[in-house]
């Protein structure tokens, strides 16, 4: 394989969620483990840079493993990362805000006991075996899910609990489908922007859709709210 260069940055699901809530105006708390080396400090102190409240990131002793990202010039993404299972996450503090977006797959018991608090939470679909968490909405691709909606809708249960009040599933340029367990709405997203890099382009929607929905929109008009300011993220960035 070859590549024709490389770059080193912050990503992953809680950072472009935050990025995209804290350039709407909210203010953004982040719960994370960094390592206590070189690079984790950095990202910490970039964190705090860009306006994120790191009280409840916890730094803990070892060596930073970045996830490797291969991104070829069709937009296809080959994602590398650490083998086993990751210690489940813990927060720094007690949580205390007006809405969660839940990006990661262990959670521990305590975190899960502050998360069913809070008054409005959104989860990725996990891609593999995850701590059920409780969640008012649970958002993938829908590449990710099963075609059977009722199917993805049971498998979204096992993860979000009785809480669960909407599955919702974006499709690149296809409509963006909410399925509350019986019936299945159709969102028209924001025209198609061309581009080869979507990274964090599904967890930018998803801080834009929660934003929306604090704000009082009802899910499908959070929803076309939060596609049209993707599409202007990705644009921006391409230019």
């Amino acid at each position: 394989m070859q590549f024709s260069s490389r770059t080193t940055r912050l990503g992953g699901g809680a950072f472009y969620t935050g990025q995209q809530l804290l350039e709407l105006g909210a203010d953004v708390a982040i719960v994370s483990r960094l390592m206590q080396d070189e690079q984790g400090e950095a990202a910490l102190q970039s964190l705090r840079a860009s306006g994120f409240d790191t009280d409840y990131i916890t730094m803990a002793p070892g060596e930073t493993a970045p996830l490797e990202i291969f991104l070829e010039p069709s937009g296809e993404r080959t994602i590398i990362g650490p083998s086993g299972r990751s210690q489940p996450l813990t927060a720094a503090g007690n949580l205390s805000g007006a809405g969660v977006y839940i990006n990661a797959l262990a959670l521990a018991a305590s975190l899960v006991d502050q998360i069913s608090l809070q008054p409005l939470v959104l989860s990725q679909f996990p891609l593999r075996p995850a701590t059920p968490r409780p969640a008012d909405y649970v958002i993938s691709s829908r590449d990710d899910v099963p075609d059977d909606l009722t199917l993805a809708w049971r498998r979204a249960g096992e993860i979000a609990g009785s809480r669960l009040k909407m599955l919702v599933l974006t499709d690149g340029t296809r409509p963006i489908t909410l399925f509350d367990g019986s019936a299945a709405i159709e969102v028209e997203p924001a025209a198609k922007v061309d581009t080869a890099n979507t990274i964090g382009a599904g967890d930018r929607f998803a801080g834009s859709f929660l934003l929306a929905l604090l704000e009082g929109q009802p899910p499908a008009a959070a929803a076309r709210a939060a596609s049209r300011t993707t599409a202007e993220w990705l644009r921006r960035r391409g230019d």
